[in-house]
């Protein structure tokens, strides 16, 4: 067992205080609000409906599943579910789901995973980019939507 003395006690206790501090402070500059109290929570649902780019045109991407030619010419199937098991990320063309931790939150991980999903599929030589098409309504209100697009695919 570590035996620390009084002064060190109050410099690791300062410390502590501080961290924490800081985590609830900076909690708004976060998407998901993490360390941040909420008593409220956010009631927001969303649909995400996926599309592939491909040569600058978009195509649906029904049940997140396509088949691709890879670069030999071979027919490949895809699937955004082999890379994402998050239950709502992964809720592709489904009845809308609740957006846990608030709407920007999954905004921001919809983002990340088109990203990752995009750098994960080197076998499909048509895709230059995935896209999520995503229909909301923000706590009740009127719904909205907004299109994501990962970053392009180098050749």
């Amino acid at each position: 067992m570590l035996h620390v003395g009084p002064l060190g006690r109050v410099v690791f206790a300062a410390c502590w205080i501080a961290g924490q501090t800081t985590l609830v402070l900076t909690a708004p500059l976060r998407a998901d609000r993490a360390f941040g109290f909420r008593m409220f929570p956010e009631a927001s649902v969303m649909e995400i409906h996926l599309v592939r780019e491909v040569g600058g045109a978009r195509f649906a991407v029904p049940r997140g599943e396509w088949n691709a030619r890879d670069r030999s010419g071979q027919v490949r199937h895809f699937s955004w579910r082999d890379r994402v098991h998050d239950k709502t990320l992964a809720a592709v063309d489904t009845p809308p789901v609740f957006a846990s931790y608030g709407l920007e939150t999954q905004v921001a991980r919809l983002q990340h995973a088109l990203d990752d999903v995009a750098d994960h599929i080197p076998g499909d030589a048509e895709t230059t980019r995935l896209g999520a098409e995503v229909v909301f309504r923000k706590n009740g209100r009127e719904p909205g939507s907004l299109t994501l697009l990962s970053h392009s695919r180098l050749p």
